[in-house]
């Protein structure tokens, strides 16, 4: 019998009060959601609920959704949790650095794993637990290769490579996703071959032989595997919503399922060998639970988001999904009316962010268009009401005069609204070849009079905002009023200056030394000069991303480049000054100038080391570095300062808002 979940969760309220203390870097003094997710495990004996994220591992009581412990903050990127069938202990891998066992009575780590060579921790997939508890595997798509250890000593006990009987026309360097049998005696992954951007195979290994033992016709990259109870049978699900069962002792297709085409099916075997799934429709606001070797529908969830991480209890009585702000629980039996009991506040990443005028209330607009409102003093947060915000804002901006504007809209319009009333003050068609609401990148001039975007056809194009000739009428239109010609390849950043008169304009290059940034006469559609630019290191991960903005008096801009920031006049674009860049800042890529100016503040993107990322405070009169913080794991995506200068709010990658207190650093 279907049930359906009547209750509304379009809107949302929680309190972080309790938990944005825990674990603080050094500097901030609140930090605002609980991070990105990556992975989740419930615990054998119901009690416990484990959310990997990219700031650090979560442990819930589950009968409350309750926090009881934030674990493994020194690096966060827990891509994996386990536990173990006693579900006294609980193994969590930190992406690229160390997989660690944790004793949850005394909240205490017992063991971390022994690798012979540190590229043996990259990369590793489905950490588990031997039954009786006496061993720890996991396997790695990269090292292709089977690790286990005793979990009670870290000491690894045996590593095993896996054989890849490859064609001579296949370069097989991946292996994912990848699963064990229940008994841990077989693996199977989807083999992928990178030169030629294809999936070639699943193959099915022995675990202690690491010897192919079959190997079955798929080709879909994306997709989900289990065992079944048995290890006899295997199912695998791709983008397209097929589902297949093979007999992995035959190598006969046993099965396909196609009633969910289009769809993201997330397969499970119940210890009972039923074959159930929770399928998610992307083109409608639902997720269906279904018993699919009985054709029959178990239940019908609300879903709103885009995110497609769901994790089953052992049972297979219960699951939890990511539905944007939120992971939902579904238990099975639950009644028809019953709304699903939610954790708040893992959010993804944070796109913009502006504080309001009276600098209560910070207005967030989060990757995959969610908006989000967050009590400064209280760490509160909420869904704007659609009289406030509309749905679908991509960026938040604020304006010279105090309005908080919002850009979004769909494929072919772009949306300008005034946050408050909610109502749309734009309606921009973008019929052009190549421009959309989701490409590129855009900006908004300080007065709030000028709109532009880059489209992937390389231009730039500009809207005016337009007055009303009638007094009586408060509106206006918006019009474009120029587009900009002259880069031969796609535009990594740009930026308009405070009166949107002027832009500056910095495309993509595989050649750092050949970046040419323009500065740009909007009304004229003309090119004023090429900034000019040291040249670069030739440097390592990602060295052609880059940042830039303008001061808010319009005269200074500032660009952040590998291992370097520099300063220009906007009047002419002479070089007035560069700031070397340390190692672990070698990516200074989201700037923001202070209110005042005085202070150009410079977030780093991840290098790919295991450090955290730095955020660094320069006085622009001097080129000094007043302060450092560092918190965010992955790349620090925004910033916005109070009035005064006093708190700086960043946003990052890892989907979390730190609040920063700079009284100790700026000149009162």
């Amino acid at each position: 019998m279907e049930t359906t979940n009547t209750q509304t969760t379009t809107t949302f309220h929680f309190d972080e009060s309790q938990v944005c203390n825990w674990k603080l870097p050094d500097g901030a003094f609140a930090r605002l959601g609980r991070g990105s997710v990556r992975d989740m495990a419930f615990s054998p004996d119901g009690h416990h609920f484990a959310v990997g994220t990219k700031i650090g591992l979560w442990i819930y009581e589950l009968s409350t959704l309750s926090p009881i412990a934030l674990w493994e903050t020194d690096r966060g990127f827990i891509d994996s949790v386990t536990f173990s069938p006693d579900a006294q202990w609980l193994a969590a891998y930190t992406y690229r650095q160390a997989l660690r066992v944790w004793n949850i009575q005394n909240k205490s780590c017992i063991a971390e794993m022994e690798f012979k060579k540190k590229q043996d921790s990259i990369g590793l997939l489905n950490t588990v637990f031997s039954k009786d508890g006496e061993h720890l595997l996991a396997f790695s798509g990269f090292t292709m290769k089977i690790y286990v250890w005793c979990p009670r000593t870290g000491t690894q006990v045996r590593e095993t490579e896996i054989e890849l009987n490859r064609t001579e026309t296949e370069s097989i360097n991946k292996i994912y996703p990848a699963c064990f049998s229940t008994d841990l005696s077989l693996l199977a992954g989807l083999c992928y071959d990178h030169r030629n951007r294809t999936a070639e195979y699943i193959a099915v290994w022995n675990v202690e032989t690491g010897e192919q033992i079959i190997r079955l016709d798929w080709t879909d990259r994306r997709g989900r595997h289990c065992f079944s109870p048995c290890g006899r049978f295997l199912a695998a699900t791709g983008s397209e919503g097929r589902l297949h069962v093979w007999d992995v002792e035959t190598g006969n297709l046993e099965e396909t399922y196609t009633d969910h085409e289009n769809a993201q099916i997330h397969p499970h075997y119940t210890p009972e060998g039923e074959l159930i799934a929770a399928v998610i429709f992307p083109s409608h606001p639902k997720l269906e639970v279904w018993n699919l070797e009985k054709g029959e529908k178990i239940d019908t969830c609300e879903y709103q988001g885009k995110g497609n991480t769901v994790r089953f209890s052992e049972s297979g009585t219960q699951f939890a999904y990511t539905d944007f702000a939120k992971i939902k629980i579904w238990t099975k039996g639950r009644h028809t009316d019953q709304a699903l009991p939610t954790i708040q506040g893992h959010t993804g990443t944070v796109g913009s962010l502006v504080f309001a005028p009276d600098e209560k209330t910070l207005v967030t607009a989060y990757w995959g268009r969610n908006t989000v409102l967050w009590d400064v003093s209280s760490q509160c947060a909420r869904h704007p009401s659609k009289k406030e915000l509309p749905n679908k804002i991509r960026n938040v901006y604020l304006t010279s005069i105090g309005e908080i504007l919002a850009v979004g809209g769909d494929p072919n319009t772009l949306e300008v609204c005034k946050f408050g009333n909610g109502e749309s003050i734009a309606e921009i068609s973008i019929p052009e070849p190549g421009l959309s609401s989701v490409t590129g990148t855009d900006a908004l001039s300080l007065t709030g009079q000028r709109l532009t975007r880059a489209g992937v056809d390389r231009n730039i194009y500009v809207w005016v905002y337009i007055p009303s000739s009638n007094e009586m009428d408060e509106g206006g239109i918006w019009e474009k009023c120029a587009v900009l010609v002259g880069h031969a390849d796609h535009l990594r950043a740009l930026a308009l200056s405070p009166d949107g008169k002027q832009l500056v304009s910095i495309p993509v290059v595989r050649r750092p030394e050949e970046r040419t940034p323009l500065l740009w006469d909007v009304d004229a559609q003309e090119q004023i000069t090429k900034l000019p630019l040291n040249t670069p290191e030739r440097g390592g991960y990602n060295s052609s991303d880059v940042g830039i903005t303008f001061s808010h008096d319009g005269n200074f801009i500032a660009g952040g480049f590998w291992n370097e920031i520099v300063l220009w006049d906007a009047t002419d674009g002479k070089m007035l000054m560069t700031i070397p860049q340390s190692e672990e800042n070698q990516r200074p890529i989201t700037l923001r100038f202070s209110p005042c100016d005085q202070y150009l503040v410079a977030g780093a993107w991840w290098k790919g080391g295991i450090n955290k990322t730095s955020i660094c405070l320069w006085e622009v009169a001097t080129g000094k570095n007043i302060a450092t913080f560092k918190g965010h794991t992955t790349d620090v995506q925004c910033f916005a300062f109070n009035q005064d200068c006093t708190i700086l709010a960043s946003g990052g990658h890892d989907g979390v808002i730190f609040l920063w207190d700079l009284k100790p650093y700026i000149n009162s």
